[in-house]
């Protein structure tokens, strides 16, 4: 629970702990029950303010968040009035990651408000704070959000461009007054996107350049490889066949031959596994997905890739992992990762070992 840094006085106003009378004196109610609120303005603790004979509801955990998401929207609607809002250019890196290629590209254009926001009273943390019309052709919808871990947020779906209006949970130091938060504010918050559609066809444009290139270099892997393998004797009727084309080094196990592993449910015959452990001590192994139809990976366009706690499901596994990561399938036992890029960012800032190998048994008591 965080200390609530500011209340409201008998007139609806919002005041600081700073700006009010000590203890009961000060005057100032809960801005979600109602009820009486004593000022602690003492030398130990940071100053605060509390419930009088501790009568907080358990709603009132979120009065500090609801308070700050106040000012951030007195902030914003300032900030507009003042000089209008200026919107960043909207930015997408579009990419393909595959058995062989890692390819990305960056599009952006820029957005431009037409007319004025028409500001809202949202009921719930996640609706939108203000409503527009963009010169793009479509609707606006800006959301705020205070980040106080690395839990992303997440919004309603809809079918226009979404904003967001962000900053991180300040230090109780900057909580003391009016202007170290409007101060805070003006250096710490920034608007940025969370998406709009592809109206100008960047973002399309950018996918078919990068399939293009995707494929080229499948070609061009293949035919090395097919060239380091020897003559073909096209001609030849009595020569052998050619001699299988594998992902790796080695003549691999057919798929009906290959290991199965336990701790990796439903994982591909002959895939590499990488371990991961993380700071907090959880442990994970990300492994591409068993593909039905042909076994010739080379036939496969499109990978699908799990991340599995290992050596076995622990407590809380399906929520271990944020949303953008991917989908828990407690019926297997494995996250359904949405993009093998997203999740090897995650796990990458995150970990504190990491290793690599065919067989998952040499993790154990890493």
């Amino acid at each position: 629970m965080t200390p609530l840094f500011a209340a409201l006085d008998a007139t609806g106003a919002l005041r600081f702990v700073s700006e009010v009378e000590r203890g009961a004196d000060c005057g100032c109610v809960c801005p979600v029950c109602g009820s009486s609120l004593v000022a602690r303005q003492g030398a130990a603790n940071e100053w605060h303010f509390a419930h009088e004979a501790s009568l907080e509801q358990p709603e009132c955990e979120a009065a500090a968040l609801r308070v700050l998401r106040r000012l951030m929207l007195e902030h914003l609607q300032a900030r507009a009035a003042a000089a209008g809002l200026g919107l960043p250019a909207f930015r997408q890196r579009v990419a393909i990651v595959r058995a062989l290629v890692n390819l990305h590209e960056d599009v952006q254009w820029d957005v431009r408000l037409i007319g004025e926001l028409q500001w809202q009273a949202p009921s719930e943390a996640h609706d939108p704070v203000a409503r527009g019309r963009l010169d793009t052709g479509v609707d606006l919808h800006l959301h705020l959000h205070v980040a106080v871990d690395d839990t992303p947020p997440i919004w309603p779906e809809c079918e226009g461009a979404q904003l967001v209006y962000r900053c991180r949970w300040p230090p109780a130091s900057v909580l003391r007054d009016r202007r170290g938060v409007a101060r805070y504010l003006d250096q710490q918050a920034e608007l940025l996107w969370h998406q709009h559609p592809d109206t100008h066809g960047l973002v399309a444009g950018a996918r078919a350049r990068l399939e293009t290139r995707s494929g080229q270099l499948y070609r061009n892997w293949l035919a090395m490889a097919d060239a380091a393998g020897g003559p073909s004797h096209i001609d030849d009727i009595d020569a052998p066949p050619p001699k299988p084309l594998f992902y790796g080094p080695g003549t691999l196990p057919t798929p009906e031959q290959a290991p199965r592993y336990a701790c990796a449910p439903d994982h591909a015959p002959n895939v590499s596994f990488t371990f991961y452990r993380l700071a907090d001590n959880q442990s994970w192994l990300l492994y591409r997905l068993h593909s039905t139809g042909p076994t010739d990976w080379r036939s496969k366009s499109e990978k699908f890739y799990a991340l599995a706690p290992y050596p076995r499901p622990f407590e809380g596994w399906t929520q271990a992992l944020p949303e953008t990561v991917g989908v828990a399938d407690p019926f297997i036992g494995v996250i359904r990762c949405r993009s093998f890029l997203d999740a090897v960012t995650h796990l990458s800032r995150r970990t504190v070992l990491t290793r690599s190998s065919r067989d998952p048994a040499a993790f154990a008591g890493l």
